[in-house]
C-alpha cells in the first residue's frame, strides 16, 4: 500500500470561479495568515450548513492543529462530510486516514471505498493504492487480476511503483500468465523512471530468458519506454503534494 502526502488544499483554491460566501473568504484569509483559531470560527457555521468547501477547509485546519495540536478525529469528521459531497481533496485525505487509522479506527474497507471513488475518476495514486489492497486482500477480497488491472491504469499515467509491481506480477505469474519477457519490459520501464529496486529484478528476469526471448524482451522494452517513460520525462505536478497554505489566495 502506497502512502502519499496528505493533500492539504484549503478553500482558497476552490473559490476561483465560484461565488464566495460570507465567512469563507475571511476563513481563508485567516488561515493564510496562520490564524487557525479564527479560521475555525469562520468555517464552522458554513460547514454546519453543509458547505463542502468549508467542511474540507475545516478538516484541513483540524489536521494541521490549532496551536500545533492536531485533532485528527475532527479532521476525519469534516473530511467525511466533504467527501460525501464529492470533494476530491477530502476523499484523498480520508482514504489515507482510514488506511492508517489516523483519527479513525483503521478500516481498510472504508479506505478501499474512497480510493475506489477516486480510482473511478482516474486518480493514478488511488488506483495504485487500491491495487495494493486487492493484492493483499485488505478490505476487499484478494484478487491479483484486479490488482494488475488497476496497476496498469496507474502505469498508463506514469505511476512508477505500478510499473515495478507489474514487472513483479508477470515474473511471478500472479494475476497474469507468467512471462519473463513482460517482466523484463515492465521492470525496464520502472528502472528508466528511477525506481531504486527495478534494476536488480530486471537483471534477474533477463537471466531467465533464452536468446530468442532476449530479443523479444528488448523490443517490448523499447515499446514500453515510448509508452510509459518518454511521455513522463518532465516531472508532472503532484496533485497529492501538500501545497503551502500560507500561499493560498482568494
Amino acid at each position: 500500500m502506497n502512502k502519499y502526502p496528505m493533500a492539504l488544499i484549503i478553500a482558497g483554491a476552490l473559490l476561483l470561479g465560484q461565488p464566495a460566501q460570507a465567512g469563507l473568504e475571511e476563513g481563508v484569509e485567516a488561515a493564510n495568515k496562520g490564524d487557525l483559531a479564527t479560521a475555525v470560527k469562520e468555517f464552522t457555521p458554513l460547514a454546519k450548513q453543509g458547505d463542502m468547501r468549508a467542511q474540507q477547509s475545516l478538516g484541513w485546519v483540524y489536521y494541521q492543529g490549532i496551536d500545533g495540536k492536531p485533532d485528527y478525529a475532527m479532521a476525519a469528521y469534516w473530511y467525511e462530510l466533504a467527501a460525501e459531497q464529492g470533494s476530491v481533496t477530502a476523499r484523498i485525505n480520508l482514504a489515507q486516514m482510514y488506511a492508517y487509522g489516523q483519527g479513525v479506527a483503521q478500516d481498510f474497507e472504508r479506505a478501499a471505498y474512497w480510493w475506489g471513488q477516486l480510482a473511478e475518476q482516474g486518480d493514478a495514486q488511488a488506483q495504485a493504492s487500491l491495487a495494493d489492497l486487492y493484492y493483499q486482500g485488505l478490505g476487499v477480497k484478494q484478487d491479483f487480476a484486479k490488482a494488475v488491472a488497476l496497476w496498469k491504469e496507474a502505469a498508463a499515467q506514469g505511476h512508477v511503483k505500478s510499473l515495478r509491481n507489474l514487472g513483479l506480477m508477470y515474473g511471478k505469474g500472479k494475476g497474469v500468465p507468467q512471462s519473463d519477457v513482460e517482466a523484463y519490459a515492465w521492470l525496464t520501464a520502472a528502472m528508466l523512471r528511477g525506481d531504486p529496486t527495478a534494476e536488480r529484478n530486471r537483471d534477474f528476469a533477463h537471466s531467465m530468458l533464452s536468446d530468442k526471448q532476449k530479443l523479444e524482451a528488448e523490443k517490448l522494452a523499447k515499446e514500453y519506454e515510448k509508452k510509459y517513460v518518454t511521455p513522463f520525462k518532465q516531472p508532472a505536478a503532484d496533485p497529492h503534494k501538500a501545497t503551502d497554505p500560507h500561499k493560498a489566495t482568494n
